[in-house]
């Protein structure tokens, strides 16, 4: 196994409980207190802004252009950056559920198990797409480009950035983007 496929693998294996503990909110939802409910999606955004953003952006500046390379520019970046857009929209859209003195209630407990589901589905596709790389760089890198590329990805090195503005994330909701507030939000 290469350097860079035992980090990459590493780096799955530290995400996907946090990834399978979105499910378990969700499913868990509706047995518990708002309050309850509102601290776990809290811990489990600001895991998603410390950890997976700056994941996702070190393997789109660094990984994603080098598959392009290998595979000849027949595995276009653009759907893997609109998933890195989605991704992102429903990261957010967890940031907003999850700010304390929100209004809370039915609505927005549904609103909120539909973030974490939606945001469930698309990580763990987005990972197995990830280790779907890995016998391509394996079979396709020197031992040189495989150690370099490894040393360049530096997971988890604060502060995340946004990649291409280069600015740090802030905290939801100042970033929110893609994603429109819930109908009851305004009320």
């Amino acid at each position: 196994m290469s350097l860079l496929t035992e980090q990459l693998n590493e780096e799955h294996a530290k995400l996907q409980p946090h990834v399978d503990e979105l499910r378990i909110v969700a499913d868990d939802a509706p047995q518990i207190p708002p309050s309850a409910l509102r601290s776990r999606v809290r811990r489990e955004y600001e895991f998603l802004l410390r950890e997976f953003i700056p994941h996702m952006d070190a393997e789109q500046e660094t990984l994603h252009p080098v598959m392009e390379r290998l595979l000849r520019d027949r595995h276009p970046r653009s759907p893997l950056a609109h998933t890195h857009q989605e991704i992102r929209g429903l990261i957010d859209a967890l940031g907003a559920l999850s700010e304390p003195g929100g209004v809370v209630g039915t609505a927005w407990q549904l609103e909120t198990r539909r973030a974490l589901y939606q945001l469930f589905s698309l990580l763990k596709i987005h990972l197995a797409e990830e280790e779907l790389f890995t016998p391509i760089l394996e079979a396709e890198l020197s031992e040189a480009e495989d150690v370099g590329l490894a040393a360049q990805l530096e997971f988890g090195a604060p502060p995340p950035t946004s990649g291409r503005e280069g600015r740090a994330l802030e905290p939801c909701p100042a970033r929110v983007r893609s994603c429109r507030p819930p109908s009851w939000a305004s009320s």
